[in-house]
């Protein structure tokens, strides 16, 4: 059976399953299709649904593995509770999230200058709003975790100290000028979250790992949501209970318990743009909170419409929205729907009409990147649980 919100844990992971694969047969079918075409070596796929006087359910499902065999391990199988990393997932539950907290606490405002925060910075027309939006003009990327491994050539980086790692990282990001005016260009933007994760620090007045641990996700009693600290080599710091991500030549062996993302690792495990581990039953409690007041209702409005400027653009105050013309979040469902994709196979789609949240994790990155077969899988998943919800709701 279901537990209701107030109760995440999946404690009988075999029902849950169990559960999954009789509410949503055609999803099921096509995550174990997705294993068999080699999309990832294993999904854990959540949906949340509001329904009941307890005020909604939950089910979860595990197919595949978490790790595959390699010369001195055994292949690792998923399990519902498998935690990830969550990578750009981490955008919306951790960043942006904590934005809005700092909004309704009246410490920031979401046209609060850059500048203001973080005074080295040269650009004074940008606000948290446009780096939110990835309207700030500010590229993509840049692989400055190469310029931090050449700051410190006689050193393995993970024995650099963080706060010294955080610091250089800061100077390199805010060094680097907008490409385009601010608010005429939407470009989906790691840099801009690398900023506002900085700008986040100095107003909540503590490391953004601890800032979201202490102002999102403790309060939001997720159990499983977390930050890891890069102080370890990866060999060292393995997590079985971690999905396994890339075979990194540069780190010397499969990421599995620290984040994957180059940049965030080389700066110490946590930044605005990535860093962020949960299992996908606490993804589905970070957006049931959310759709039941963790912010004022003034704040959420905010946090999940779409910006004015540019005209057209998809992208809201740190979520996406189903766009183009095979999004991933199949546009059967609300067009007020929110969402975000994470690099290593993640994502979280809420819809907030239905009531309807949906998790799916992946670890598509193991032990490759170049595996790139979640782009058009994540459509026909949500297509999938689409024909499933709709079966039901004729059938009631």
């Amino acid at each position: 059976m279901s537990e209701s919100t107030s109760s995440f844990s999946a404690t009988s992971h075999a029902n849950s399953c169990t559960l999954f694969r009789t509410s949503f047969p055609v999803a099921f079918k096509t995550l174990q299709d997705g294993v068999a075409e080699g999309v990832a070596p294993g999904f854990v796929a959540g949906v949340w649904q509001a329904a009941g006087p307890q005020g909604g359910t939950h089910d979860l499902v595990a197919v595949g593995n978490r790790r595959l065999t390699s010369a001195s391990l055994l292949a690792q199988p998923m399990e519902v509770n498998t935690v990830f990393d969550l990578a750009s997932v981490t955008k919306v539950m951790g960043t942006a999230t904590l934005a809005a907290v700092l909004v309704d606490r009246g410490w920031i405002t979401w046209e609060t200058p850059l500048q203001a925060l973080v005074p080295e910075y040269r650009f004074p027309e940008i606000r948290l709003k446009h780096l939110l939006s990835h309207t700030a003009g500010i590229p993509a990327w840049f692989p400055l975790f190469e310029k931090i491994r050449a700051h410190y050539p006689l050193k393995s980086i993970h024995q650099v100290p963080v706060s010294e790692r955080q610091k250089l990282m800061r100077k390199l990001v805010t060094d680097i000028p907008p490409e385009h005016p601010v608010g005429k260009v939407a470009v989906y933007s790691d840099l801009s979250f690398l900023l506002l994760g900085f700008a986040l620090e100095e107003a909540t007045g503590m490391p953004l790992d601890r800032a979201v641990m202490d102002f999102v996700f403790r309060p939001m009693g997720l159990a499983t949501a977390h930050y890891v600290r890069t102080t370890q080599s990866v060999e060292s710091a393995r997590n079985p209970r971690v999905a396994a991500t890339e075979d990194c030549p540069w780190r010397g062996g499969v990421v599995q318990g620290q984040v994957h993302d180059d940049n965030c690792w080389a700066m110490g495990g946590y930044a605005g743009h990535a860093g962020a581990f949960a299992d996908a039953a606490d993804v589905l409690k970070f957006s049931v909170a959310l759709m039941k007041g963790f912010v004022s209702p003034c704040t959420l409005h905010k946090l999940w419409t779409r910006v004015d400027e540019p005209v057209g653009c998809d992208r809201t105050l740190g979520w996406d929205t189903p766009s183009g013309s095979e999004p991933s979040f199949t546009k059967r469902f609300s067009p007020l729907s929110v969402g975000h994709l994470g690099f290593t196979g993640t994502s979280l789609w809420i819809d907030p009409d239905r009531q309807l949240a949906v998790t799916l994790l992946s670890n598509r990155v193991h032990p490759t990147r170049e595996n790139t077969l979640i782009k058009a899988f994540r459509g026909r998943f949500h297509e999938a649980l689409w024909q499933d919800l709709k079966s039901v709701d004729s059938s009631s």
